[in-house]
């Protein structure tokens, strides 16, 4: 009898407590990354073979190089892991981000260097970069930054109007006119090189960064409407002030774009130029159909299990860019169907590790990193295989973690970095409850 009357007593000097877990970054989405890793340097290894030997009697000349790129993006990421995210919240990294790229991008139309009819190229010593690779990680970073720039002016009340037209006017020029604008003018200079698949890419990943940047519908559509007013006004502005020849040599600029759309029309119809009767504007030349031919053979070719490991007969100079733009070629000749989907399956899961993390993330600037990097590997990555497959056409992009680009992997790396750092610091974290 006594131990009973004494429980409620005992029940009152029990102290509950809340503690929040410890830090601790995405386990799954860290995984995930050194697997694509792996992954991606075996099979450069197998794609790269050929190449390297024919270009520096080296068969490990490009994975050589490659593995060097990674291990400095792999230290590069690892130093941002552990840096508190809430630290690059800064509005004066955002403006020198900024302000870099701009530089950059600016250099390389005027004075870059020029490849493959481009002028995309910089040159650093013996080593040479697109800047472009940079504005990828850079641009997205400034969309999270500028964003949260905003929502800490707002909650300070210092962005706010007598009436309520002024703030509707304000709040629209804001979130939408300004950062858009300072966008724009990044990725025209971009485009100008002309860089046709940097521009969709990063509209496209701009766009969802805006999407999930929590921006009110009515500064959608007012900011839209302005945006369309200017466009029209610049677009008549320049038309109006260039002459014919000057309209014909910027058109002739994006020739590129005219070819690699008539190159998929033509793989399509399933007919060449030679095999045609008449040859019209719109079908592309034998040369011009070739990498896209070859592509596909040498996915055909893999059927369900591939040819073997390091077996592929189209890497010996017969699919050009084996080891960069059509290194998944390659891997379904060597691995087959099998093989393909499991890289397509890797990036799904990259995908979904990255939007849960987003999911979690405790502010606008923690979910935008964490969406835009995410986005901008996969969707990359997407852009690739639907090129090797034939679904879209050509656009010049690499795939992440498995295409030759070392400066490329590097700033992807930095991107899985920078996502993984949301993941550690840039979530709410669970609250165990203690009873002492």
């Amino acid at each position: 009898m006594t131990e009973i009357h004494n429980r409620p007593a005992r029940a009152k000097n029990e102290q509950r407590f809340q503690v929040e877990s410890p830090y601790r970054m995405s386990i799954p989405m860290l995984i995930l990354t050194l697997i694509l890793i792996c992954y991606g340097l075996i099979m450069l290894f197998s794609a790269s073979m050929a190449t390297g030997y024919a270009d520096a009697d080296n068969p490990l000349y490009y994975v050589l190089k490659q593995g060097i790129f990674t291990i400095l993006g792999v230290a590069a990421a690892t130093f941002i892991v552990f840096i508190p995210v809430k630290l690059y919240d800064r509005i004066g990294f955002v403006a020198f981000a900024y302000a870099v790229t701009l530089a950059l991008v600016v250099y390389t139309k005027f004075a870059g260097e020029i490849d493959g009819g481009s002028r995309r190229w910089i040159s650093i010593g013996s080593q040479k970069f697109q800047p472009s690779e940079f504005a990828k990680i850079a641009l997205i970073f400034c969309i999270a930054g500028y964003r949260s720039f905003i929502n800490r002016r707002r909650k300070a009340g210092k962005m706010t109007c007598k009436t309520s037209r002024g703030q509707s006017y304000l709040d629209c020029i804001t979130d939408i006119v300004i950062p858009v604008g300072l966008l724009m003018i990044c990725l025209v200079f971009v485009l100008l090189q002309p860089h046709m698949s940097f521009f969709i890419i990063m509209t496209v990943i701009s766009f969802i960064c805006f999407l999930v940047a929590g921006i009110p519908l009515k500064s959608w559509i007012d900011g839209g409407l302005i945006l369309i007013l200017i466009t029209l006004v610049c677009g008549n502005v320049l038309m109006l002030s260039t002459n014919y020849t000057q309209q014909e040599k910027f058109m002739s600029n994006f020739e590129h774009v005219i070819t690699r759309l008539n190159i998929f029309s033509t793989m399509n119809e399933g007919e060449t130029a030679a095999e045609a009767e008449t040859q019209s504007s719109s079908t592309a030349t034998d040369d011009e159909v070739y990498q896209s031919k070859q592509s596909m053979i040498a996915i055909g070719s893999g059927g369900t299990s591939g040819v073997g490991f390091g077996s592929s007969r189209q890497k010996y100079q017969y699919l050009p860019a084996a080891h960069n733009d059509y290194v998944f070629a390659i891997a379904c000749e060597e691995l087959g169907f099998i093989g393909g989907v499991s890289i397509i399956m890797l990036f799904w899961a990259f995908l979904c590790g990255g939007l849960s993390i987003a999911w979690r993330a405790q502010s606008d600037f923690s979910r935008v990193l964490a969406v835009g990097y995410t986005c901008l590997i996969v969707i990359q990555a997407a852009f690739n295989i639907a090129v090797s497959v034939g679904v879209i056409p050509p656009t010049g992009v690499t795939l992440p973690f498995f295409s030759y680009g070392g400066t490329a992997n590097i700033f992807f790396l930095i991107a899985v970095g920078l996502v993984l750092a949301v993941s550690r610091t840039g979530v709410s974290r669970k609250k165990i409850t203690y009873i002492d």
